[in-house]
């Protein structure tokens, strides 16, 4: 073998060398499993830890989707008057009213759009958790009717008119309420 020959051999050999190197070295960097993940209860977790007590910790709960809701759980709350509405109101009503009374200008259906409104994308499912002690019926109510009550996180405030609870009847509000109520389960 000339010169030529144990210089290539003596260059693969530092390529491999570097590639083992490299491998090890990320291999370090593997996340463990097992270990302890920074979150609220972490210093009461490693103190029972250092206690040598049994460390029980329960997995986040996932909250319910509205279509695991009894009917009565979801317009809890809401007027007498509007309740029997939403149990006749015609969600395809509500999308033209999202249009004509100028809502998607500020709110979208796609989670991805940026808007000055919080996305209705999945808000059906995302309203029974958004105030606690409201109903998802109950909180878009409230949400229309009177914005400033709760402002969903990252939102400005004062932003959204607070007259929709006069310019729209009752049977409105429960028409876009529905509208809104239908927008669920979506990936």
């Amino acid at each position: 073998m000339g010169r030529a020959g144990h210089r290539r051999n003596w260059s693969i050999s530092i390529i491999v060398g570097v590639a083992v190197v490299a491998l090890l070295g990320l291999s370090g960097c593997a996340p463990d499993v097992n270990a302890a993940i920074i979150s609220p209860g972490l210093g009461a977790e490693l103190e029972a830890e250092a206690a040598g007590q049994e460390l029980v910790i329960e997995p986040t709960a996932v909250p319910p989707m509205l279509a695991e809701l009894a009917p009565e759980a979801i317009t809890a709350g809401l007027p007498d008057e509007l309740a029997a509405a939403l149990a006749t109101a015609n969600p395809e009503n509500g999308a033209t009213l999202a249009t004509s009374k100028g809502c998607i200008g500020c709110h979208n259906l796609d989670p991805a759009a940026v808007m000055t409104g919080p996305t209705w994308h999945n808000v059906g499912d995302h309203a029974i958790i958004r105030v606690a002690g409201e109903s998802p019926a109950e909180y878009l109510h409230q949400s229309i009717i009177n914005p400033n009550a709760f402002v969903v996180p990252s939102y400005p405030a004062n932003i959204m008119p607070a007259t929709y609870g006069e310019q729209l009847s009752t049977q409105e509000l429960a028409d876009l309420i529905a509208h809104l109520l239908a927008q669920t389960g979506q990936p």
